[in-house]
């Protein structure tokens, strides 16, 4: 017994060890992708000046020898630009785990609720018809977010004391057409060519307009989605099982499924408030991190943000500089890189949906 106790300890403090280093070899990674993401663009800063201009901002800096050009670059315009991508990747990851686990669909995704094309309806009706002031700054996004909001409301109005996921599904689907006939309309109807070229662009999906504004706004979305996800690990365990099953083990399904829905709304409203349609990113993502680790909710959400967020940022770069000096919408380029990957990933991993693997 005596010898036990003392190794029991030893393997603890082995284990946490583990966890310690993989968790800054993770962050570091992350940080890496970060400084690459600011170094690269059309205007070439090295290495050492981006972490002097970096070091200079937090305080730990005292001699300038950069132009105000450059640290305008580096950081009012690339700095928000990746920490965006970061928040943005890993807020529609979560979102589509959420959303896969609760209506136990595979091809569910962020975007299946009609949130998004209700954001896209809006902000279209923003940039076209002018019913915003479009000078003002965040007129889009005000818009956009308005339109999330409304699309969220009549989804709820449709699915009033209703426990079936399937009609879930089909009222996204239903919201989602309509909005998407109405950002046509309004497409259609608007004469300047130069407005309907900014929305196509805008629904592509871009990240290049982040500044300091949006990063808060965006983080405590996501962080408090985020974590109120985690804390439902058990019950999203549960409705990867089934429904009966999940009514079996105590979960009250309409309660949770409600829940879930609101969150995932206000963070994929937040998003493509401010970035506009990336998708892929929350569909393949979450499945390519169960196809790896199993479907436990306290390993998949966490993993999947983390994946999410430096996917979303290797997307962004490559948008940068594929095509220099022009800029790639960002969704082009998640689908370009990210479909291949994920017929791979089936190919090497053939588990079920929902499988406890």
């Amino acid at each position: 017994m005596l010898k036990q106790s003392k190794i029991l300890p030893k393997n603890f403090i082995q284990k946490n060890s583990y966890r310690i280093v993989v968790l800054f070899l993770a962050l570091s990674f992350l940080l890496g992708l970060i400084l690459l993401s600011i170094t690269s663009g059309t205007v070439s800063i090295d290495f050492v000046k981006v972490m002097d201009i970096l070091k200079y901002h937090i305080g730990f800096g005292e001699d300038v020898y950069w132009s105000k050009v450059e640290d305008m670059v580096v950081h009012d315009l690339r700095l928000p630009r990746a920490l965006l991508a970061c928040l943005a990747g890993a807020g529609l990851t979560v979102s589509g785990v959420a959303m896969q686990a609760s209506v136990k669909n595979p091809l569910a995704d962020p975007y299946i609720l009609g949130v998004s094309a209700g954001a896209s309806a809006g902000a279209t009706a923003v940039i076209a018809a002018d019913l915003l002031d479009i000078t003002s700054e965040y007129s889009i996004s005000l818009g956009a977010f308005g339109g999330a909001i409304l699309a969220m409301f009549f989804l709820f109005i449709l699915n009033k004391n209703n426990k079936d996921s399937v009609r879930l599904l089909l009222s996204g689907c239903v919201i989602s057409i309509l909005c998407s006939s109405v950002t046509s309309i309004i497409m259609f109807m608007a004469k300047d060519k130069e407005k309907i070229s900014s929305v196509v662009f805008w629904l592509m999906g871009s990240v290049a307009d982040a500044n300091w504004t949006m990063i808060p706004i965006v983080a405590v979305v996501v962080v408090i989605g985020f974590f109120t996800m985690v804390i439902y690990y058990r019950q999203l365990n549960a409705l990867l099982l089934g429904d009966e099953t999940a009514h079996t083990l105590g979960v009250d399904i309409n309660r949770v499924r409600k829940r879930l829905v609101v969150l995932v709304a206000l963070m994929v409203g937040a998003i493509v408030a401010f970035c506009g349609m990336i998708g892929f990113v929350g569909f393949v993502i979450p499945h390519i991190v169960r196809s790896l680790l199993g479907a436990n909710h306290k390993i998949v959400l966490p993993v999947s943000a983390y994946v999410g967020a430096i996917f979303l940022l290797l997307c962004d770069i490559v948008a940068k500089v594929i095509v220099a000096p022009e800029e790639l919408p960002i969704g082009i380029v998640t689908a370009l890189i990210g479909a291949p990957f994920f017929i791979y990933i089936l190919g090497k991993n053939k588990n079920s949906f929902g499988s406890g693997k």
